[in-house]
């Protein structure tokens, strides 16, 4: 039951994400976005974040079906995992500081009346801009807390 439920919510994510990716799309061929782009919004960075999201939600289907397959199993080495942890993070604070920033941008300057810019799928984007801020908080938070406690050794 937890299971088809899961799978349920993520086809409905996936199909918000794939709604919100055309949204900035028809964003490039919007005459009134460009003409009240002041901030110089970079769409192809938050549809490269969309894509990220719809990867990372295709791995997740992948991983709750391993799972109630029994087909996930623990253990393996160790080597490297230091490594891709840091620099895991440092991307993922650049790529979720980035989301925040173009998030916001898009924000204040679709408050202009732009048609094809006040769509529903703009308010995704701002939710996705507010939980990437804390998210990147968090992650920096964490970091410099990890980096504080390496220097104390």
């Amino acid at each position: 039951m937890m299971y088809s439920i899961q799978i349920f919510l993520s086809l409905v994510s996936l199909f918000i994400l794939v709604q919100v990716y055309q949204y900035l799309e028809t964003l490039k061929s919007c005459v009134c976005f460009h003409q009240n782009n002041k901030y110089k919004i970079n769409v192809d960075m938050l549809q490269f974040y969309q894509i990220l999201e719809i990867f990372s939600l295709f791995i997740f289907i992948f991983f709750i079906t391993m799972y109630k397959n029994k087909t996930l199993k623990g253990g393996g080495s160790n080597i490297g995992i230091k490594f891709f942890a840091v620099i895991s993070t440092l991307i993922l604070l650049f790529i979720s500081g980035y989301v925040s920033v173009y998030s916001f941008l898009l924000y204040a300057m679709s408050k202009e009346d732009c048609l094809c810019v006040n769509q529903w799928q703009k308010y995704f984007i701002y939710i996705q801009g507010v939980f990437n801020t804390i998210y990147f908080l968090r992650l920096l938070f964490v970091f410099i807390l990890v980096c504080l406690l390496l220097s104390f050794k």
